[in-house]
């Protein structure tokens, strides 16, 4: 397939000529030229067959429509995948409606990896059996991500798994790291299936069955000798690339998929940056944020990070790219309240008058009564009349904002739905609430502003 390549080549002429043209004009073009470029790709879909006939499959039928695919996967009529497919074909069972759902947004990611490293299309269906396309999917060991990396096997794969950042969850790397394993694994094993028991066993358990069997070299003369888990994953991921291929559940009408030819688009940021400002900018809501960019563990991409990139659908990643000198804008002139409210401990003295106990004087101070009798070494809670006790009480501190004299306003993205400016500016004397609520076309001070809206936060005129 060349469709990939074709792609990229747009992708470089953008960037190429976004530098000494009108951003805006030349990101419209190649947004025109894509789309079109897109729609008029999409694959002739192979042949359709009901559910019944899926129950009623010939072996015949089966290999006349495997052939259709010209894979290198060995599939197989075999019992145990003739199982599997029942199973996912019946009523009660969610599991291949749950991946149409979700192939869309990543399918065509995989393919574009797939097809660079000349590896078979239906290697993206393993992503299904592995974690049903959830990009956040974490197993009881702790295998995470589409791909369901162990911590070991991601680092051993050169993924970073750390305080900031798990690539485990990243779309595109994981998705290279996962086909570079594959293919490692081919190459030590010589078949398709073989490397994808190795995937989900272990290569030790794959090359011991081998041993156990007297040489055997295919998946089918060892099977007995693999891990039970083994031995179901194999049937299972031939039966979701067979039914995914020509069977799939039919997309209802008031489905939330994407477009056949939209698809999950990265770009690539210069700089450290929180997520929350992207989200605002693109309207990209807090779910979708965490589907398609949890990589980053606290919402921050970190400055640190050598590959800063943000993956979002095609026509929000236009934007961003269209709007990233404003993003940066933003975020380099934004309000981030945290950083000037801080809490300190200050000492106060009580002293004790008759029938007073330890619970009426934390409760006059808002601690706790075990806190006053570590703070005064107590160990009851009577006290005698006169005693002297000290307290310490949490006070805020507001600092006073600095800033530049030529800057009138600062950025501020809202937090909650009901969030008003009043909420938010009331604490910081040197913000114009009324000018504040006027520039953001809001009623008043406390008219709610919505959840993850940037607004500007004016300063008096003495500032």
């Amino acid at each position: 397939m060349q469709l990939f390549k074709k792609i990229s080549t747009i992708i470089l002429i953008f960037f190429c000529f976004v530098k000494s043209h009108s951003q805006v004009n030349i990101i419209v073009k190649i947004d025109s030229l894509t789309q079109l470029f897109l729609q008029g790709t999409i694959t002739k879909p192979l042949p359709y067959i009901t559910t019944d006939e899926v129950l009623s499959l010939t072996e015949q039928k089966f290999y006349d429509l495997v052939n259709l695919l010209g894979s290198a996967i060995p599939f197989k009529y075999d019992a145990t995948v003739v199982t599997q497919m029942h199973y996912m074909k019946n009523p009660s069972s969610s599991f291949l409606t749950t991946a149409l759902n979700r192939k869309n947004l990543y399918f065509r990611v995989f393919e574009e990896v797939l097809d660079k490293k000349g590896m078979p299309d239906e290697i993206k269906y393993l992503s299904i059996v592995e974690s049903l396309l959830n990009a956040n999917a974490v197993s009881w060991c702790g295998a995470t991500g589409l791909w369901q990396f162990m911590p070991a096997t991601g680092k051993m794969m050169n993924l970073s798994i750390n305080s900031e950042v798990d690539e485990r969850k990243d779309i595109y790397k994981s998705t290279e790291k996962a086909c570079d394993y594959l293919l490692y694994l081919h190459n030590q094993f010589g078949d398709w299936l073989l490397a994808l028991a190795a995937y989900n066993g272990g290569p030790g358990n794959v090359a011991k069955a081998i041993r156990n069997s007297g040489g055997k070299r295919t998946f089918w003369e060892i099977k007995k000798w693999l891990p039970k888990e083994t031995q179901n994953y194999i049937p299972k991921f031939l039966s979701t690339a067979f039914l995914m291929s020509f069977s799939p559940p039919t997309i209802k009408e008031n489905s939330n998929l994407l477009k056949g030819y939209e698809t999950l688009v990265p770009v690539i940021l210069c700089c450290e940056i929180d997520m929350k400002y992207i989200c605002a900018m693109v309207n990209l809501s807090e779910k979708e944020q965490l589907d398609w960019n949890s990589t980053y563990k606290n919402g921050f991409i970190p400055e640190g990070m050598e590959n800063k990139k943000v993956v979002l659908p095609y026509n929000k990643a236009m934007k961003l790219m269209e709007w990233q000198d404003s993003l940066y804008a933003v975020s380099s002139k934004s309000f981030v309240p945290s950083k000037y409210i801080y809490n300190e401990n200050k000492t106060s003295y009580h002293k004790a008058t008759k029938g007073e106990t330890v619970y009426n004087i934390a409760a006059k101070y808002s601690v706790t009564a075990s806190q006053i009798k570590q703070w005064n070494r107590l160990k009851s809670n009577k006290l005698a009349a006169g005693r002297n006790l000290k307290i310490y009480i949490k006070s805020q501190v507001v600092l006073p904002i600095k800033t530049d004299s030529s800057i009138t306003f600062l950025y501020y993205v809202t937090d909650n739905e009901l969030q008003t400016v009043n909420d938010i500016c009331s604490q910081f004397l040197e913000f114009n609430l009324d000018l504040t609520a006027i520039n953001n076309g809001l009623k008043d001070i406390n008219t709610p502003i919505g959840k993850g809206k940037i607004i500007k936060l004016f300063f008096n005129e003495t500032i």
